[in-house]
């Protein structure tokens, strides 16, 4: 079997051959050199008939020779490739180092991001902490103001029903008062009726200043009878020292003296009266004795 193969000779010497051996054959190629106007060799394409046999006859030339060969004529090209592919393994491995480099930076730049956002959540939650703690403070005082408000408005309320309390004790001691008053002013009184109604005007104003000062005397302690005597005896003497002071102005003689023992113990029982009507109203549920506190 023949196969016609094309190689390409360079031009070699004077002679313009060049021996090139296939594989497992010993044959000489010739190579025709032509000579261009200039005189310089060049090469020509030469058809060769080369024939093989089996399948190792069918292989084709030494490659590994003819490329040895084709470095060893020319090595430029070559060492052109050689440097190229160095200057692409060198920028090869300056890009990966810079990737390490942008990727440490993009870590870096993450951490740092991830640092802020966390500082951020944490201001923010103290912050928030802040704002509920205030919130509760506000709140906090505003119950309590609310507390005080309505303490305010129970007491001006107790004020009020004590105010109440008291007038209804110092009517109903006005009304004892000049009660026990009248047999007495209609016994001793020599004057006309405008005199007798200005001494009942000036007994039941008495006993009614007596009333209003009896319930706020004993109202903390209503049981005490002793507080309650004592009241009874101050306002009993005062009245009764006061008029004996007037009829013993024109003489100590016996009668001034049971005039004036009179009119004392005429003060004792009026106030005495009077005392004897609040108890019977704070038992008639008429008038509360005692401080309003729980209404």
């Amino acid at each position: 079997m023949m196969r016609l193969v094309t190689l390409r000779a360079a031009p070699i010497g004077p002679r313009g051959l060049r021996s090139l051996r296939g594989p497992r054959s010993g044959h000489a190629v010739p190579a025709r050199v032509r000579r261009g106007s200039a005189g310089r060799p060049h090469t020509v394409r030469t058809p060769v008939a080369v024939r093989a046999s089996d399948s190792e006859e069918e292989e084709d030339f030494d490659a590994e020779n003819l490329i040895s060969s084709l470095i060893n004529d020319n090595p430029e090209p070559i060492k052109r490739i050689t440097d190229a592919a160095n200057k692409v393994a060198e920028l090869q491995l300056e890009q990966q180092k810079l990737n390490a480099e942008l990727a440490a930076l993009e870590g870096d730049v993450a951490e740092q991001q991830a640092a802020r956002e966390k500082k951020a959540e944490q201001e923010a939650a103290e912050l928030m902490a802040d704002a509920e703690v205030r919130a509760a403070q506000l709140l906090l005082q505003a119950a309590e103001l609310d507390e005080l408000d309505v303490r305010a408005a129970k007491m001006r309320q107790l004020d009020d029903l004590n105010k109440i309390e008291s007038v209804k004790a110092g009517l109903i001691s006005a009304v004892g008062g000049v009660l026990s008053s009248l047999p007495w002013l209609f016994a001793t009184s020599q004057s006309s009726v405008l005199n007798l109604a200005a001494d009942l005007a000036v007994a039941g104003a008495t006993a009614f200043l007596f009333g209003v000062v009896y319930r706020y005397a004993v109202r903390g302690d209503a049981t005490n009878s002793q507080l309650k005597g004592g009241v009874v005896g101050a306002f009993g003497l005062t009245r009764g020292l006061s008029l004996a002071e007037g009829l013993l102005r024109g003489g100590w003689g016996g009668e001034q003296v049971g005039t004036a023992a009179v009119g004392l113990g005429q003060s004792m029982l009026l106030f005495g009266f009077c005392a004897a009507a609040l108890e019977l109203g704070v038992r008639m549920n008429w008038v509360e004795i005692q401080a309003v506190d729980n209404r």
